[in-house]
């Protein structure tokens, strides 16, 4: 059950994301075009199946294989999410999924950097008491 539970919070971890940048993509780069239940739900499951690739961090591969897998997949995915929703793939919308992708990658890194100098802060508590 606790895997589940793991898996779950991926989920919605990445529906969070994919909808963070499809409204931004929507509002600053398609502003004229209309958001559909067709694009908002592919995107939130789409979204939520890279939250779920993203568990590919937690294995024993090599960060390298698991970023390249990770990358791989997700473009995929990106892809597919492109020809559901009939969007054009050109050299623009491959720039703006690596520009996402980079953003993305960011904010996780600045979360974790937070989470483990929070747990740092905790230690030092501790010795000195």
């Amino acid at each position: 059950m606790k895997w589940f539970g793991k898996c779950v919070d991926y989920f919605f971890t990445g529906m969070g994301f994919g909808a963070i940048c499809y409204v931004c993509i929507m509002t600053f780069l398609y502003s004229g075009i209309a958001l559909t239940a067709k694009g908002t739900i592919s995107i939130l499951g789409i979204s939520g199946v890279i939250g779920l690739l993203s568990m590919i961090f937690k294995t024993d591969l090599p960060m390298s294989a698991a970023f390249a897998i990770h990358f791989v997949g997700t473009f995929i995915l990106f892809i597919f999410m492109a020809i559901i929703n009939q969007w054009s793939i050109n050299i623009s919308s491959i720039v703006i999924f690596i520009l996402m992708y980079g953003i993305i990658w960011l904010i996780c890194l600045l979360e974790q950097k937070k989470t483990v100098d929070r747990i740092n802060d905790r230690i030092k508590k501790r010795n000195l008491k």
